[in-house]
């Protein structure tokens, strides 16, 4: 609450009547104030040579801003003690008959819309009212006007400056004046530079700072009057000698707006020749419809009930002795005319305050006397407190969901607009939800109509914690009702969401009949050759629903039967696909709620996991492990390693052994692993045209990883990486791009450039010497190939490259040398090998090289010579499979040729792996390793063209010259 100081001798002088500390501590406390601190006890500072006059400091409450100056208080304690009665104020015209006229741009309506006036003629200023007038200006600034945001108020010297006035909006640079207290003139711009470090007016700078206009008042010569809410020119500030007031107050709030300007003008008006009168000020807005006359100190009137206020009070008052109580409190009352029980009440235009009569009663009791109130505890209160029949039926419902397993939580009560109705497929009517007016984030736009939200968002919140996740909440949800008072009504609702791989829909359904059953609500259905017991109380039953916050299908709605009236009490169901997107969920989800609940999105097939149980393929559909009998157990675990394996394979991700233990798995059936794999390898084969091959291991590459393989005995061949891939087991002839074109995710030409790209880094890697390629080196060849302009897409080398090591194509090695230098180079990784390894490198090299006849010769002695024999016994051993498929057509004789070809071809191998063992001995073992087979196919189909245009007659030159080397 604001503490107001004030003259300790000045008030006693204004009451008329001195107090002692305890008196008047008293009669504050009585008038419903607080009196915090007399200084005459205390030791007070010098101020220009004298001690500061003893003060005393009062506690004002938030809702009287009538009492934040001196003015207030004296005046309302002196209605109060019944030294006078309350003031009339009244508008009065100026001394030639004109209003002084205050026009509005339209543009106004872009930064502060708001605009009031009044003058106070014929003031007279004392150092203590002016140094007042300040203050009560700084007090409505820091609390009602909320730090001038929503409220500027600038006062003027009138006979300085000259009607009519103009209120615009104009660009910065176009402004210029002198500001208060200052000698030098400055545009809007230079102004913000100038006061950006002062200590005052710094705080105020930002509400208008990024506009690309400021507010601005002029008068009719084009002179300044102020720049709100910053400051007011210099031209008209106000001195002790000023004798009529202008004052002008700009806003973004109108209800704030009139209460200052009436709060202002009404206390300081009993400083004028004629004690509180005020010149009104015309505004003329005609672009918002805002023209009026402020200030409007008309009092307010309303009625209050002579029963309420007494029930209130415990009194038995008449209705002229609550009037006379009333009048004390600054009101003008009177008994009705209309009702005994009523009465006429005005309430003075410094009270804004007063909103219901509840605040009257107030005012009655504090008039009469908290003190004096009757006693009536414990004769006639005596009571033991109960709670209501809502809240201890919402204790039971918590209870019962509670014991059967599932967890309250407590949200809040608002939500966005989107949250509570396009997230679940709903649209607003604009008759269903409470909006705030002005909300201070986008996230707390309405008060709820439904509790799905908050769990949603409480799930997707908690979405590392183990499933399957089972809450619920009792709570109230909020909607319009304008036949009320409030215009708004609340009811009390319960809603639970369970979250896991399945549905969850009969775990739902179970918990809301717990809850009929307990709330002695008997089942009832209509099912064919089913029939219930007839019931003549409570009874319930499901129909189903079409719901757009649920999946088609998948909802049905609560009916309730309750001494033979109808109604349907809720919906539940499996939450709609789009509903669990928005909320960022995974798995389906069933809900239960008096309101339609969302829904959950299906798994992406990019996910890594995508155990759900919405989900199918073939002729089966996905369940959660351990739902069905053991013989389906099997079958589901097969389908889901089948779907693992798909998604994972989709990203790009290895499958991982441990995944396939968490995600696919059943409890207890670990020794399966070995069957499930293979039958979910045949089954990728037979459907799919692929099937999951190991990865290898990370090589050792630097000494220091060597050396710590070595002593921990890890670097052994027989050992597992426990990590898979899917590579294609589509015949070399048919992997064509008609058809076997590239996939279409997220382009065709994305992808394309994207396995070119990887395919062409490989290749560099592996034709290096120690197949690692340095990076300098590395972006050296993606530069020479333009590919960030025409690969990547504009995409960085360096995110691409981070990329493809995180796919585990290839692996950066970084290496410190004796000088303490780093080097970094890169070898293939893991899917680098599988996919594209030695054997694909020398299709793209025979791709891109095209040579025929004796060059090609010379081209295959070089890729074995880099890339090992493999290379060349792989070619050869597709060229006989192809040869193979030929050799059943033809006659008998042309197959036994084909033979002796192929032994021919045999031994020239055989020659020419002794020719070159000693350049073998040299290799690591992983470039020795190259009977993988490569799944891009891309690149086998460039290296099996360029194998089938080779013809036979090139494979027996061949042959010849190896047979001739072995025979040296």
């Amino acid at each position: 609450m604001p503490t107001i100081a004030v003259d300790k001798a000045s008030l006693f002088e204004a009451l008329g009547q001195d107090y002692t500390t305890e008196e008047f501590d008293e009669l504050c406390f009585d008038f419903g104030i607080e009196l915090d601190e007399d200084t005459s006890t205390s030791q007070r500072p010098i101020v220009n040579g004298k001690q500061e006059p003893p003060q005393l400091k009062i506690e004002i409450p938030a809702n009287r801003y009538d009492m934040l100056c001196f003015e207030g208080i004296s005046l309302m304690l002196n209605i109060f003690r019944g030294r006078r009665t309350s003031p009339n104020y009244r508008l009065v015209a100026p001394p030639k008959g004109e209003l002084q006229v205050l026009n509005v741009a339209k543009e106004t309506s872009r930064i502060r819309p708001y605009v009031s006036g009044a003058i106070l003629r014929n003031i007279k200023f004392t150092k203590e009212s002016y140094d007042s007038f300040i203050s009560l200006q700084d007090k409505l600034h820091q609390n009602l006007a909320r730090q001038r945001s929503l409220v500027a108020i600038g006062t003027h010297d009138l006979d300085t400056i000259e009607g009519p006035f103009s209120y615009e909006a104009l660009p910065p640079e176009k402004i210029n004046f002198v500001p208060l207290n200052q000698t030098q003139s400055m545009n809007g711009v230079e102004l913000m530079k100038f006061y950006e470090n002062d200590r005052h007016l710094s705080r105020y700078l930002p509400i208008i700072r990024d506009s690309p206009v400021y507010p601005v008042i002029y008068d009719s010569k084009r002179t300044v009057c102020s720049m709100p809410p910053i400051i007011n020119g210099n031209r008209s500030k106000i001195t002790l000698k000023t004798r009529n007031v202008f004052v002008d107050m700009t806003a973004t709030d109108r209800t704030k707006l009139d209460i200052c300007n009436n709060i202002l003008v009404s206390m300081f008006s009993q400083y004028t020749e004629e004690p509180f009168t005020v010149e009104p000020v015309k505004i003329v807005s005609a672009h918002n419809h805002q023209s009026r006359e402020t200030p409007d100190l008309s009092p307010r009137e309303t009625q209050a009930e002579v029963s309420y206020i007494n029930n209130c009070c415990g009194l038995s008052l008449t209705s002229s002795e609550i009037c006379s109580l009333l009048k004390r409190m600054s009101y003008t009352a009177s008994p009705s005319r209309a009702s005994s029980d009523l009465i006429d009440i005005q309430v003075p235009p410094t009270r804004a305050d007063v909103l219901h009569q509840a605040d009257i009663m107030e005012d009655v009791a504090i008039a009469y006397g908290f003190n004096k109130l009757p006693r009536s505890f414990p004769s006639k209160s005596g009571t033991i407190a109960q709670p209501l029949m809502i809240n201890k039926l919402s204790d039971i419902v918590r209870m019962e969901a509670a014991m059967a397993g599932w967890s309250e939580v407590m949200p809040l009560i608002l939500c966005s607009h989107d949250e509570n109705f396009a997230y679940l497929n709903r649209k607003d009517d604009g008759k269903t939800a409470v909006r705030l007016a002005n909300p201070k984030t986008a996230e707390y736009q309405v008060v709820r109509t439904t509790l799905l939200p908050g769990l949603l968002k409480t799930i997707r919140e908690n979405k590392h914690h183990s499933v399957p996740m089972k809450i619920f909440e009792v709570s109230d949800v909020a909607f319009k009702d304008m036949s009320l008072e409030r215009k708004s009504r609340n009811e009390r609702h319960i809603a639970a969401a369970w979250y896991g791989k399945s549905s969850g829909f009969e775990i739902v359904h179970g918990l809301m009949d717990r809850l009929m059953l307990m709330l002695k609500s008997a089942f009832v259905t209509g099912e064919e050759g089913l029939c219930s017991r007839p019931v003549e109380e409570a009874a319930y039953w499901i129909d189903e629903v079409d719901d757009p916050t649920f999946y088609p299908g998948h909802a049905a709605a609560i009916h309730v039967r309750i001494g033979g009236n109808e109604q349907v009490i809720g919906v539940f169901g499996i939450l709609h696909p789009t509903v669990l997107e928005k909320f960022d969920l995974r798995y389906p989800q069933a809900e239960a709620s008096p309101s339609p609940p969302p829904t959950r999105r299906r798994p992406s097939p990019a996910a890594s996991d995508v155990s759900s149980a919405d989900e199918t393929y073939g002729n089966g559909t996905a369940t959660d492990a351990g739902t069905q009998g053991p013989g389906s157990t099997h079958e589901q675990m097969v389908k889901k390693l089948v779907r693992l394996a798909l998604a994972c394979e989709y990203s790009r991700q290895p499958i991982r052994r441990a995944d396939i233990t968490a995600k696919v798995m059943a409890p207890n059936t670990g020794r399966q692993f070995k069957i499930v794999f293979a039958e979910a390898n045949h089954q990728l084969r037979s459907t799919f045209g692929c099937e999951m091959t190991e990865l290898p291991q990370k090589e050792k590459v630097t000494i220091s990883q060597k050396r710590a393989a070595q002593r921990n005995q890890t670097q052994n061949s027989l050992s597992s990486s426990k990590s898979y891939v899917l590579t294609s087991t589509i015949p070399p002839p048919l992997r064509t791009p008609g058809i076997l074109p590239p996939p279409a995710v997220p382009t065709s030409a994305s992808e394309s450039a994207y396995v070119g790209l990887y395919t062409f880094i490989l290749s560099l890697i592996y034709l290096s010497p120690g197949q690692s390629i340095p990076e300098s080196r590395l972006e050296k060849h993606l530069k020479r190939m333009n590919a960030d302009n025409y690969v990547l897409a504009g995409e960085k080398t360096e995110k691409v490259l981070k990329k493809l090591e995180k796919e585990g194509y290839i692996v950066r090695i970084r290496e410190r040398d004796g000088g303490g230098e780093e080097t970094v180079d890169f070898v293939a990784g893991p899917r680098g090998k599988v996919e594209v390894g030695e054997r694909g490198v020398a299709g793209a090299v025979r791709k891109v090289w095209g040579k025929m006849g004796t060059e090609r010769e010379e081209l295959e002695r070089r890729l074995v010579r880099s890339l090992g024999e493999g290379v060349e016994i792989k070619r050869r051993r597709n060229e006989e499979e192809e040869d193979g498929g030929e050799e059943q057509e033809e006659e008998e004789g042309e197959a036994q040729g084909d033979g002796a070809e192929e032994q021919s071809e045999e031994r020239g191998q055989r020659g020419g792996g002794r020719r070159r063992n000693s350049r073998r001995q040299t290799r690591t073992p992983a470039r020795r390793a190259s009977g993988r087979r490569g799944r891009n196919a891309l690149v086998e189909q460039e290296a099996d063209g360029d194998e089938e245009e080779e013809g036979e007659e090139d494979e027996e030159e061949e042959n010849e010259e190896e047979e001739s080397e072995e025979e040296e």
